[in-house]
C-alpha cells in the first residue's frame, strides 16, 4: 500500500492509502513485465508524481513518451483483470480536524491510520467468499508512519472484536524501488489522490486512468468526505474504545 498526501513540516488537507489486492501467482507476472517495460524506457523507478510532472529521472521527457511509459504499465495491470483489484481509501484531512472532535480522533487515529485500517477492512470484508483458511499479506511503503501502520494491522489481527481478523496474515515494511507492487500502488494512489481533490473542489468527471482501472481491474474504494464525517461522527466520538484502535469497515 502506498500513501499520497504525506509531508513533512505541514499537516496535508488531504491523505490517501491505496494499492492493489492480488494472489502470487499475478505479482509474479505484473513484476516481470514491469521491470522489462522499465528497462525499455531506462527508468530506474516508476514514480507517479515526477513522471506526470516530468521530473527527476523523467525531466526532459517528450510528452509522446511519457504518454507510451504509462500506457505500457497501465496494460500490465489491465491484463490481469478482476485478479488485480483496486483498494483505497482517502480523507479530508481538514474536514476530519473539524468536524470529529479531539477524543474521536484519537480512536480513529491519525488521517493516514484511518485510511489505513479501512483498506485493510475493505480487503478483508471482500475475502468473505474465500476458503476459510485463506488470508493476506500486505506491504506499506516506507514512510513516517509505517511502523504505527503495521502495529495497527496486528492489533487489528488480535482484536477479538474485529470479525474478519483471520484473513490478516502479515504486514511488513518496504522500498518502493525494490518492490514492484509499491511502484503499482503509487500509481493507483496518485489517481485516487487527484481524484479525491477534483471531489473536493468541483462535481468532475472521473479520470480516465481510474475509469479504466474501475471497468477492467475493479475497484473498493472509501472516501471519508465532509457528508460521511458527519454521518460518523457519533458513533465514531460516542464508541467506547483504545487510542488508534477504531476501525471502520465499509457498507
Amino acid at each position: 500500500m502506498r500513501p499520497k498526501g504525506q509531508a513533512f513540516g505541514f499537516e496535508p488537507k488531504s491523505y490517501v492509502v491505496a494499492g492493489f489486492f492480488s494472489d502470487d501467482k499475478t505479482w509474479g507476472v505484473v513484476k516481470k513485465e514491469w521491470m522489462v517495460i522499465n528497462r525499455h524506457f531506462g527508468v530506474q523507478q516508476f514514480h507517479a508524481s515526477h513522471l506526470n510532472g516530468r521530473r527527476c529521472e523523467f525531466e526532459g521527457w517528450e510528452r509522446e513518451k511519457q504518454i507510451g511509459y504509462s500506457k505500457s504499465l497501465l496494460k500490465i495491470i489491465g491484463d490481469q483483470g478482476k485478479r488485480m483489484h483496486v483498494v483505497s481509501c482517502g480523507i479530508l484531512a481538514d474536514e476530519y480536524r473539524s468536524i470529529v472532535n479531539e477524543e474521536g480522533r484519537k480512536k480513529l487515529g491519525h488521517p493516514y491510520l484511518a485510511c489505513f485500517k479501512t483498506c485493510v477492512a475493505l480487503i478483508a470484508k471482500e475475502m468473505d467468499g474465500f476458503p476459510p483458511g485463506d488470508r493476506f499479506a500486505v506491504v506499506v511503503d516506507q514512510n513516517q508512519f509505517d511502523m504505527q501502520a503495521v502495529k495497527a494491522f496486528y492489533d487489528m489481527k488480535d482484536d477479538v472484536n474485529f470479525k474478519y481478523r483471520s484473513r490478516l496474515a502479515r504486514c511488513t515494511p518496504g522500498s518502493m524501488q525494490e518492490i514492484i507492487p509499491l511502484q503499482t500502488a503509487d500509481l493507483v494512489a496518485y489517481e485516487v489522490f487527484k481524484r479525491l481533490h477534483d471531489r473536493s473542489t468541483k462535481e468532475s468527471e472521473m479520470r480516465k486512468v481510474l475509469a479504466r482501472l474501475l471497468k477492467e481491474n475493479g475497484v473498493s474504494e472509501r472516501i471519508f468526505g465532509i457528508q460521511s464525517l458527519k454521518n460518523l461522527k457519533h458513533q465514531i466520538e460516542s464508541i467506547v474504545c483504545s487510542p488508534d484502535r477504531l476501525v471502520i469497515i465499509p457498507s
